[in-house]
């Protein structure tokens, strides 16, 4: 078919639209009858044959109607302009969900994987922002005993780690330990921070055990989120959904296998990413596991991904929906705790010293 013309866009429009909401195939006469289409029975069956000889739709097994192709949605997603709304609740309710903005970054994707979940309803996935290239905001210490200290390390994106240490400085010796190390090292990428802490830790004047183990906790922390975090939220009740609706089941083997191996379905992700928002279909998910389902996912900025996982039959356009919304929540978070880094920074950071 080298040109599709209007009223075939219509025709694959609403069989896929309608698939998509009831999973049943989609006859000539269900189009007619649901639709209203202004044509007679023959011409709508004229369509849906040359749609079939074109490869977007396909004959369902034991059945009169037609299901679409990977093709058909493939079409759909791209012929898609206007994206469902989200409705007042829903956005209500992830409004809500970001009051949390000031906890652990953890913490943060953590409730962002479980939020696309609920409300997207496929499983949600988010990738951690390549943190070793942010900077560091501040290193607190607080005394929590007689010989104990709390270390926090805060980027410019939010907190990144909590450790508690043995110290018994004086109050005095802790804050002269942190206006040290935050005069040091305020501002540098936590990557310089990580290749140098070494060298620091060694100079003349940075010889306190705290000090030393502030820099060790440095070093792990940058390590631990320098392997980019994948959280997932909803992969089991996905996987329950597909064994209720008696998916393949080599396709329900091959998607539990990739949630046992988070790293190689994180350096794919991170491959994926665009600042638009966008679909792969089935096998154009070069991915082996991801061949027989679908991602629609997005970058959030700061090299981070997330996303929806579901299967070929998905919602694309609230799936699409939602993915923005959560994107644009969740870059505007990191962007205003980043630019209120900076601006601590450049004011002296009195606030982090205190």
């Amino acid at each position: 078919m080298a040109e599709m013309d209007s009223r075939k866009r219509l025709v694959l429009k609403e069989i896929v639209d309608r698939y998509i909401k009831s999973g049943q195939p989609v006859s000539s006469q269900a189009l007619l009858s649901d639709y209203g289409l202004s044509v007679s029975s023959a011409t709508i069956r004229n369509d849906m044959k040359a749609l079939e000889e074109a490869g977007y739709i396909t004959k369902a097994y034991h059945s009169a109607g037609r299901v679409p192709t990977e093709r058909g949605y493939r079409f759909f997603v791209d012929w898609l302009v206007e994206l469902s709304e989200l409705g007042h609740q829903e956005q209500h309710a992830i409004t809500e969900s970001y009051e949390f903005q000031h906890q652990e970054i953890g913490a943060l994707l953590r409730q962002t994987a479980l939020l696309l979940a609920k409300i997207g309803g496929y499983a949600g996935f988010v990738l951690s922002p390549r943190i070793e290239q942010t900077r560091l905001r501040s290193i607190l210490l607080v005394r929590l005993d007689e010989t104990n200290v709390l270390v926090a390390i805060l980027s410019e994106l939010g907190l990144i780690e909590t450790r508690m240490v043995h110290s018994t400085l004086s109050e005095a010796e802790l804050a002269e330990t942190v206006a040290l190390l935050n005069r040091r090292l305020r501002g540098q990428r936590l990557a310089e921070i990580r290749n140098e802490a070494i060298r620091f830790s060694e100079t003349e004047g940075w010889s306190k055990g705290t000090v030393r183990q502030a820099f060790t906790l440095l070093r792990e922390a940058i390590d631990r989120h320098a392997k980019r975090r994948l959280y997932t939220e909803g992969l089991v009740q996905l996987l329950q959904q597909m064994i209720a609706e008696r998916c393949d089941l080599e396709e329900m083997q091959a998607l539990a296998a990739l949630s046992g191996d988070p790293a190689r379905l994180a350096a794919y992700l991170y491959r994926q990413a665009d600042n638009q928002t966008r679909a792969l279909i089935g096998a154009e998910n070069t991915l082996e596991a991801l061949r027989r389902s679908s991602l629609v996912l997005q970058s959030y900025g700061f090299g981070g991904v997330l996303g929806l996982l579901g299967p070929v039959q998905m919602n694309y356009s609230k799936a699409f929906s939602v993915t923005q919304y959560v994107s644009n929540r969740l870059r505007a978070i990191l962007t205003v705790a980043q630019r209120d880094s900076r601006a601590a920074s450049a004011s002296g950071g009195k606030l982090s010293d205190a």
